[in-house]
């Protein structure tokens, strides 16, 4: 047991079927009945006392989740598939069990459902534990080199039927279903259902329909508490955690403005699913504040229209902004050329622009890029330096018309504001948008930082 756990790479789910299958041989020998909950529970127990962190590991969730819904799954499935021969029945119901009770885990982890999965498992599992056999035996052999080629030859044509398997399924259509973010609740609505569908099988007939009423009626009452929830979020800013970049959602019952879009369009689409309502596809106002692939990475691929596009008035170089802007207002978007002291409203927010001064040289880095302070009705504000340079920044900072509640650190967390800048935003809880491993740079620890937080979420 201990050598096919090494054999796996000793991952969690390795660890976890050696010392389940370890205990079920014990127990054997000793003459003592098992039992697959306390193998289980017992194996979990056993594996957290010795590295607590393992319960943030997927490999370890999926493991467990995936056990758990064989043993209440697979006799349920498979007396439903006699039609299908033995060999094949068996790892088709044991795939489709622990498919079904860890989708909403592989959704979110890695943002994909294959429909496809039972039938590749049911091709293949029967020849695994021969492929894994072959594999430890030839090890020895490596000594002798021309009698391990040779003793290769038949795993070789196992693991190429095993290669053409996964090539042909990959091929068909639907094989990969994106799913481009899998909120939490729709993951408790999915389990409460699935339990009380687990529950209906399990429990005398004069329960059972107590169980499916159950099993219906909980997931429907967590999703629309949940889109309720949604639907009357107050105000709020979401620092999106979208690596060497920066991207802002401002949110509110009226609407929503989206500030630049980081580097990546997979990552902006993947925060903008989990935090805009389903029903909500479109912007009130988008902003575009400096020309950088940090600022306007993520446009390549929004699919969301805006009602107004707002960039800097000056002539700033660099085509992927213009091309952002382009294509917003192919869209329907109108577009504002913006310099400090305007006002704009949108969404039930007030817009300040306090950069760039009109007839700022748009040549020059740093300088002319846009610079906001948003305030919602609350009085709360948002500050928004983009990537203005110092010297930028302290013009900037003559133009604000109050305090700042929160302050992004400028040029994505790369520096401290100008002083001017510190001295008009006093008190401002500041926050850094930073690619995950990035150093400190000196930041203060009261800095709000997205590579150790992730998205970060503030009332507005």
């Amino acid at each position: 047991m201990g050598l096919y756990a090494l054999a796996g790479g000793a991952t969690p789910a390795a660890i976890r079927a050696a010392v389940m299958g370890g205990m079920a041989l014990s127990a054997a020998n000793l003459g003592r009945p098992s039992h697959v909950w306390t193998s289980l529970a017992t194996t979990a127990a056993a594996m957290l006392a010795w590295r607590p962190e393992l319960a943030w590991d997927v490999g370890f969730q999926l493991s467990f989740a995936g056990t758990t819904a064989i043993i209440l799954l697979t006799p349920a499935i498979e007396s439903r598939l006699g039609w299908i021969p033995h060999v094949l029945r068996e790892p088709f119901a044991v795939t489709c069990a622990a498919q079904v009770g860890t989708l909403p885990m592989m959704a979110t982890d890695f943002h994909v459902f294959s429909p496809v999965g039972p039938i590749a498992n049911a091709a293949v599992l029967p020849i695994l534990p021969l492929i894994v056999a072959a594999g430890l035996l030839l090890g020895p052999l490596s000594i002798l080199p021309d009698v391990a080629r040779a003793a290769a030859i038949p795993l070789a044509g196992l693991l190429e039927y095993l290669e053409q398997v996964a090539y042909l399924l990959a091929r068909l259509p639907a094989a990969a279903i994106p799913v481009v973010k899998f909120p939490p609740w729709l993951g408790l609505a999915y389990y409460a259902g699935l339990g009380g569908l687990i529950g209906a099988r399990h429990v005398a007939p004069r329960g059972r329909a107590l169980a499916v009423g159950g099993g219906v009626a909980a997931p429907l009452l967590i999703a629309v508490t949940a889109l309720a929830m949604w639907a009357q979020a107050p105000a709020q800013v979401d620092v999106l955690a979208v690596g060497n970049g920066q991207a802002l959602l401002f949110r509110s019952p009226q609407g929503a403005i989206l500030v630049d879009a980081g580097p990546s369009p997979t990552r902006l689409k993947d925060e903008l699913g989990q935090l805009m309502p389903p029903w909500q596809t479109r912007l009130d106002l988008l902003a575009i504040t400096a020309p950088g692939l940090g600022h306007v990475g993520g446009f390549a691929g929004l699919d969301r229209p805006a009602a107004i596009v707002v960039i800097p008035e000056a002539q700033i170089n660099g085509s992927a902004w213009r091309t952002a802007a382009f294509e917003a207002s192919a869209r329907g978007a109108r577009v504002i050329r913006a310099h400090a002291g305007e006002v704009l409203q949108a969404a039930g927010f007030r817009l300040e622009v306090i950069s760039p001064e009109p007839g700022a040289a748009g040549g020059e880095v740093g300088v002319a890029y846009l610079g906001l302070r948003v305030v919602a009705t609350s009085a709360r504000s948002f500050c928004d330096l983009s990537d203005l340079d110092v010297d930028a920044q302290t013009v900037a900072a003559a133009r604000l018309q109050g305090t700042c509640t929160y302050l992004l650190l400028p040029s994505e967390g790369h520096s401290l504001p100008s002083p001017e800048i510190q001295h008009a935003a006093a008190g401002a809880q500041l926050i850094a948008s930073l690619a995950s491993g990035r150093l400190a740079r000196g930041l203060p620890p009261s800095v709000l930082r997205t590579d150790q937080e992730g998205t970060i979420t503030l009332p507005m």
